[in-house]
């Protein structure tokens, strides 16, 4: 049985992963490789914006809620995820029971009532790394999809052109750039001294 969004909610945002460089590390490559789409069933499974997974990104830091949205959606072993296993291997009912049940979820753990039959969804692929035109990163304060999730984007997501540019977009966008920079995306320190210098002239 699947857990459901509102399941999820029930999760605190409470750190679980036991090695923060690996679990930097590996939900940064996993994000960059998502289609749009992919991260926008992590977003609503979880019921939450980009903000939280690009902490993850930048600090090693990964809540419950976050982890099982992760291993769920991509059927992954959420143990990778927390820098417990070596392997991505696949989401299994029994591995998230033991996940609940080790952080002290028994009642949602008994409420699911999770089989230990087999992966509940389709082994997630891993594929090369895309161009940055062709796959950029997205960086979304909406809570909820809007039809802007499903365009193609341009690097860390940009106002509306119609619109103005607020402060929640301005750091929005610096906040994504500098994750990117350090991740060691290309361009993408290039691009936040550009707006340094422009923000000091």
């Amino acid at each position: 049985m699947s857990i459901t969004t509102a399941q999820l909610q029930q999760l605190k945002r409470t750190n679980i992963s036991i090695d923060a460089e690996k679990t930097k590390q590996r939900v940064t490559e996993l994000w960059q490789s998502l289609r749009i789409k992919q991260k926008q069933a992590i977003r609503k499974l979880a019921d939450i914006t980009a903000q939280p997974i690009y902490r993850t990104m930048e600090v090693g830091n990964m809540s419950a809620k976050i982890v099982v949205a992760f291993a769920q959606a991509l059927n992954i072993n959420p143990l990778y995820l927390t820098g417990e296993a070596d392997e991505p291997g696949e989401c299994t009912d029994a591995l998230i029971r033991d996940l609940l049940l080790r952080h002290g979820y028994r009642k949602l753990a008994a409420e699911l009532e999770l089989s230990e039959e087999g992966p509940a969804k389709r082994k997630y692929t891993r594929r090369e790394k895309p161009e940055p035109e062709e796959a950029p990163e997205e960086v979304s304060g909406e809570d909820e999809l809007s039809d802007e999730d499903s365009q193609p984007e341009l690097g860390p997501q940009l106002p509306p052109a119609s619109g103005t540019l607020t402060a929640e977009d301005l750091q929005q966008l610096v906040f994504a750039l500098y994750v990117q920079a350090k991740a060691g995306i290309a361009n993408s320190k290039e691009k936040l001294d550009q707006i340094k210098l422009i923000l000091l002239a």
